[in-house]
């Protein structure tokens, strides 16, 4: 009797769910896909991942007014081809740097080596100066990524 009553309420679960499930509304067609029928990503992705300093790790020291050449190396991890960057310098220090630095074409997948063109200040201090990247419009991309930077120490 306990068997058939167990049996009984397990048919009638299974039944409500089923019913539950017909009635549930079909998705939406504007939620967002990851990939179409043919496998393809279906919305562009722009990213980047830092991957280190090439040259001038932080806390490197350099002498006061020398010229130097910082590159980091950053890599296009979305889907988007980097066409048009550059990374904008955000802040301001005693050591001297361009404003921007043209970023060359990278294809998603691919590693950029980034170099800028700096004179140290004439006199002592921590130099350390922001970046971020811009697309070819001025605009500023990966807003919440971090900025790169560069960090040295004028003697």
């Amino acid at each position: 009797m306990v068997a058939g009553g167990v049996s009984t309420l397990v048919t009638l679960v299974l039944s409500f769910v089923s019913r539950g499930a017909e009635n549930e509304p079909a998705p939406s067609a504007t939620w967002a896909r990851t990939s179409d029928p043919l496998g393809d990503s279906a919305a562009p992705r722009d990213d980047s991942a830092f991957e280190g300093d090439v040259t001038y790790p932080d806390g490197t020291v350099v002498r006061s007014g020398t010229r130097f050449t910082k590159i980091w190396r950053l890599r296009n991890t979305g889907t988007v081809p980097w066409h048009g960057r550059h990374l904008r310098r955000i802040n301001n220090t005693p050591c001297r740097a361009p404003e921007r630095v043209p970023i060359r074409p990278t294809a998603p997948g691919e590693a950029v080596d980034i170099a800028v063109d700096v004179r140290a200040a004439d006199v002592a201090g921590r130099c350390k100066i922001y970046w971020k990247m811009i697309n070819d419009s001025g605009a500023q991309t990966f807003a919440g990524k971090n900025p790169i930077f560069l960090d040295v120490t004028v003697k």
